[in-house]
């Protein structure tokens, strides 16, 4: 089925200046929240995840309704992509030269230097979303059709799957100390709720950090739906409650799996928009072979990478 003008492709745009600056002030002022109880560090912790991804997925849309030509989008990669190395190779080396002569010295960190650690970590995190936004809106220009869309979202689980909870290369990189420093540079810090002004350790609560593919796939999944005028507006609704339903059980249900986002990200993509993909037996016996075929990449891949790292 050829996609179709929605009512909602006429909802007027937004910028999505807004909840890029709400993302960095939960990143930035959640540290200092004078957390005293256990119950308001659950009601903090639920209210402000709903907030957080609430930014998080609002600030995709907004960049997938602005329909960057690809000119700007790209020099605002190349903007984002610098102002993170900036931070990563200038900043923060030299706040971390000093913050451990200090510690040397036996003083405690002062509210403004903690304060100045959690904004260059902010500064960081993002450059970061942005930049791997505006990639995946790059990458949406390729994807012309609508029945590209559920093979490329079933493909990025799968894979993300494979790589998170079955000893994949992003578990392996994650878990290996000689690639551990490397992971981490493509992690936002997930907001830290009263890490420093928590009346007690017990009553922080850290947010999982989150990669750096889960934003690219993000807006690069909407800028799609948005370019071929498919119901972007409920599969947003849907990725932001299934991201909050992922992060709550995280963080507060010990018992939940710890599932890869783009999992959540896929499915919020391609639930409401069914509709819209047609595909002949040809085609479906293509997408299978597709599916198998990375299936069984992944495990070979898998190997490839544990044995091209050093065991510890």
């Amino acid at each position: 089925m050829t996609p179709e003008s929605t009512p909602d492709s006429n909802i007027k745009k937004f910028s999505p200046v807004l909840p890029l600056l709400g993302i960095a002030a939960i990143d930035i002022f959640t540290p200092f929240l004078p957390v005293n109880s256990q119950i308001m560090a659950v009601l903090l912790g639920v209210s402000l995840t709903l907030v957080y991804v609430a930014c998080i997925v609002l600030f995709a849309l907004g960049i997938a309704r602005r329909e960057f030509p690809i000119p700007i989008a790209a020099i605002m990669c190349a903007v984002c992509v610098l102002a993170w190395c900036g931070v990563e190779y200038g900043m923060q080396p030299r706040l971390d030269d000093f913050m451990r002569l200090v510690r040397q010295t036996g003083a405690q960190l002062t509210t403004t230097q903690q304060f100045t650690l959690v904004y260059v970590s902010a500064l960081r995190d993002l450059a970061l979303i942005s930049g791997a936004s505006f990639i995946g809106a790059l990458l949406a220009r390729g994807i012309r059709f609508a029945n590209m869309l559920g093979p490329i979202s079933i493909i990025i689980a799968l894979i993300d799957i494979w790589g998170v909870m079955f000893g994949g290369i992003v578990s392996q990189m994650m878990t290996n100390k000689a690639t551990q420093h490397i992971a981490a540079k493509a992690l936002t810090s997930g907001p830290q709720i009263g890490a420093v002004g928590a009346s007690s350790p017990q009553f922080a609560v850290p947010l999982p950090n989150v990669g750096i593919g889960d934003f690219l796939f993000m807006a690069l999944l909407l800028c799609v739906l948005v370019n071929l005028k498919m119901n972007w507006k409920l599969s947003a609704q849907l990725m932001g409650i299934f991201v909050a339903i992922a992060l709550l059980g995280i963080t507060f249900l010990p018992f939940f799996p710890h599932l890869p986002g783009l999992v959540f990200i896929g499915a919020g993509a391609v639930l409401p928009n069914l509709k819209y993909f047609s595909y002949t037996r040809e085609e479906k016996f293509a997408l299978l072979w597709a599916v198998l075929l990375v299936s069984i990449l992944m495990p070979v891949l898998y190997f490839v990478f544990k044995a091209s790292v050093p065991a510890s």
